[in-house]
């Protein structure tokens, strides 16, 4: 029986080649070579795909299940009337002291399903966090992103009800700052911490002599569908806000159904809580196995300590001789830097922070001469 490939720690199906083997099956590179790039990321969504069907496990659809029931108990009224009736709109307020306060108006089946779906969200939140241990930091800052714009939506409607006609560039300030936030956190904090651990993962793990080789190491750790996903969420969280604060924005009488956007806001919701896991579930398999912190290479350098006595030193492959070559309790391989008079401490694969040379992942042993990559002198199970 033919043996499965196993590839950074997941054992491929036998039907299943590695990234770099696939096939484009679009030719929108022959409009123009340079669109060669367009039909690699389309040619990943189904290998991605496989990879779900592969990995995830009833954990991962709880995860999206739960976020899923959540979003209904919180927008689907359920013979309640409170959302479809409009609710009484002369009472707010959330103050349960204050008698007045409008939460204390609703009756009580509406206020039960606000805090089923309250708990339903946090029990998903809880599963992301047990189940992608390397993205927790990173799935509150994606939640802190959805927050942002659900507020600016909000703070737009309640003075402009039929946005986007008829907004102000006042009236729209308080949006503005909820999509920077939501674009800080996506392409400064998300893409690219991601991309740089990524870039770190295949400089220590996957060097290679060979520039094909080294190219197909480079190919199969591709994340571009998990970039366009990260478009496609943000596009997705903007529709859902713009649709459920659009949907309760008009006072009652109300003239028409508008089922439009209260089913809008349903179908986008659910879509970005599918990517928002995608986005974290990603990362977390191409590094599963490992205790490398997932951040940017500025933050990196930044937590290293120098000559920390909990990094334990490398020994070389060939005679067993400890190696100046270290490896950090959160898994990162750090060397000195080989310029004459520097000795600065690195990242394996990265620029010296002090004078900018290249930290190579080619050790070489001072004792028997012998060159090896950093991974070999720290041999783990490799996660991806």
């Amino acid at each position: 029986m033919k043996e499965r490939e196993v590839f950074d720690g997941i054992e491929l199906p036998d039907d299943m080649p590695r990234l770099s083997d696939v096939k484009n099956f679009t030719k929108i590179s022959n409009v123009h070579p340079r669109l060669e790039s367009v039909d690699k990321v389309i040619s990943e969504f189904p290998y991605i795909f496989k990879l779900i069907r592969q990995n995830w496990t009833s954990t991962h659809l709880m995860a999206v299940g739960l976020a899923i029931l959540g979003s209904i108990a919180g927008a689907w009224d359920l013979g309640v009337g409170e959302l479809s009736s409009g609710g009484d709109y002369n009472t707010m307020g959330i103050n349960p002291f204050n008698p007045d306060s409008g939460i204390l108006q609703a009756n009580a089946a509406a206020i039960f399903l606000t805090f089923l779906s309250a708990a339903l969200w946090i029990a998903s939140i809880g599963v992301n966090w047990m189940i992608y241990p390397l993205m927790r930091s990173h799935a509150l800052y994606l939640i802190a992103g959805i927050i942002s714009v659900q507020i600016g939506m909000i703070a737009v409607h309640s003075t402009t009800p039929s946005f986007p006609f008829g907004a102000g560039l006042s009236s729209t300030f308080g949006l503005v700052v909820g999509e920077s936030v939501l674009a800080f956190i996506l392409s400064v904090i998300i893409y690219r911490s991601v991309t740089e651990t990524r870039d770190l993962h295949v400089e220590v793990h996957h060097p290679h002599p060979d520039p094909r080789e080294q190219d197909r190491a480079d190919r199969d750790h591709s994340l571009g569908a998990w970039t366009l996903m990260l478009f496609l969420f943000a596009i997705m969280v903007n529709i859902s806000a713009w649709a459920g604060s659009h949907h309760v924005s008009p006072r009652p009488p109300f003239e028409s159904s508008r089922m439009f956007t209260y089913l809008l806001y349903l179908l986008s919701t659910w879509i970005f809580i599918l990517i928002f896991n995608l986005i974290l579930w990603y990362p977390q398999l191409m590094l599963g196995n490992s205790t490398t912190t997932i951040e940017s290479e500025r933050s990196r350098q930044a937590g290293i300590e120098v000559g920390n006595s909990e990094n334990s030193n490398g020994l070389c492959p060939h005679c067993g001789e400890e190696s100046k070559t270290q490896i950090t309790d959160e898994g990162i391989i750090v060397g000195p830097c080989p310029k004459d008079g520097c000795g600065d401490v690195n990242p394996i694969g990265q620029d010296c922070s002090k004078c900018g040379v290249v930290i190579s992942s080619a050790i070489i042993c001072h004792k028997c001469g012998q060159e090896s990559s950093a991974s070999d002198l720290f041999p783990v199970e490799e996660a991806w």
